[in-house]
């Protein structure tokens, strides 16, 4: 009786035993501890949020111009090609002179006579020879003979057409032995000294054009888009030259004119269309930096808020908001260059809550 007590005692004491030792290791209402949430950041940056666009670009001469003879005549000598550049002052057509050179030596004879009688009139007008009015019809005469020697040795020069400016030759309009009439056009040039890049923009870039210290550049680019280049191996960057104030009603764009010095080892003629790359940098031309959308929390007390990480926690912090473009929206209060933020999942987060930053290396449980 005493062995079956002492063996009822001791299957008691070690069931006390077992369920004391159960009921501490896992204790009514207790939860297992997670680990910190992980998230996604963001480094605040200056970046300037350049934007590339591209348009058609036309290239134009910097001016054409129909090119002709004051005087009429016979052409007795026409450039003999097209397409080619006659330098500033070189002789482009020229008419047969014999005319104009008799008709000369015939107004330096009529001057001859015309200052001769002059000076002899004058001589007897000082000795009273002869009237007032005889010496006064003598000075005109000599006058009018002085003024058609000028007007003969113009015909002349008129006789021979020179190039205003370094030339391309586009057209011959007549041909050579040709019997043209003044102010008749014989040859159209153009000055390719400066070229002219035409580009047709949107309207909301449009305002770009009217700043003085601009914050973009335009290139060129070919078919196969690379940029077009000079004999330095430089990309070629335009010059902004004008702009029409017209809108072109079918296509809501303005023109844009650009200008580019003629440069060696540059094909580039008028009528060549090609690509103009227009690199905008901080097209809003305001202060801010750019943060994801997905960083910006609305469901606070704050308008617009972002979470910044520090040391693994986060804390809230009001922000301003300026413009929203391309995914990302501009902070022009609140944060600065440097900064960690939260880039996703913002509306979970609690003030000092603990974080993981999320990186390639980091383990997902």
């Amino acid at each position: 009786m005493n062995k079956l007590l002492v063996s009822i005692r001791a299957l008691v004491l070690v069931g006390l035993v077992v369920a004391g030792v159960t009921g501490c290791s896992q204790p009514e209402g207790h939860e297992e501890q997670k680990a910190p949430p992980m998230v996604q950041v963001f480094t605040v940056s200056d970046d300037d949020q350049t934007v590339v666009r591209h348009f058609v670009a036309r290239v134009d001469a910097l001016s054409t111009v129909d090119m002709a003879f004051q005087v009429a005549g016979r052409i007795n000598k026409l450039v003999d090609r097209q397409g080619v550049v006659i330098p500033q002052g070189e002789a482009l057509a020229a008419l047969e002179p014999q005319d104009y050179n008799l008709a000369l030596k015939q107004a330096e004879a009529s001057f001859r006579k015309a200052k001769s009688d002059y000076e002899r009139g004058l001589q007897l007008q000082n000795d009273n020879y002869i009237s007032q009015s005889d010496f006064d019809a003598l000075k005109t005469a000599y006058e009018n003979a002085e003024l058609a020697v000028e007007n003969a040795r113009l015909n002349v020069d008129y006789t021979v057409l020179h190039a205003p400016f370094d030339a391309l030759i586009t057209n011959r309009l007549v041909e050579k032995f040709s019997y043209v009439q003044p102010n008749q056009p014989v040859l159209r040039v153009q000055n390719i000294n400066f070229l002219r890049i035409h580009v047709n923009v949107p309207e909301q870039l449009m305002r770009y054009a009217a700043e003085k210290n601009p914050a973009y550049q335009v290139f060129l680019e070919n078919e196969d888009g690379e940029l077009l280049t000079d004999r330095h191996g430089e990309a070629v960057s335009l010059t902004y030259l004008e702009n029409k104030t017209e809108i072109n009603t079918a296509t809501q764009t303005y023109q844009v004119t650009f200008k580019l010095p003629r440069e060696e080892g540059l094909d580039l003629l008028p009528g060549m269309v090609l690509t103009a790359r227009v690199v905008i940098a901080n097209p809003t031309m305001d202060t801010g930096l750019w943060v994801p959308v997905s960083a910006i929390d609305s469901t606070g007390r704050s308008e617009f808020a972002v979470w910044l990480v520090d040391n693994g926690t986060v804390s809230y912090q009001p922000v301003e908001v300026g413009l929203v473009r391309e995914g990302k929206a501009q902070i022009t209060q609140g944060i600065s260059t440097g900064d960690k933020i939260v880039a996703a999942g913002v509306s979970a987060l609690q003030e000092s809550m603990a974080v993981r930053e999320f990186t390639k290396e980091s383990p997902v449980l």
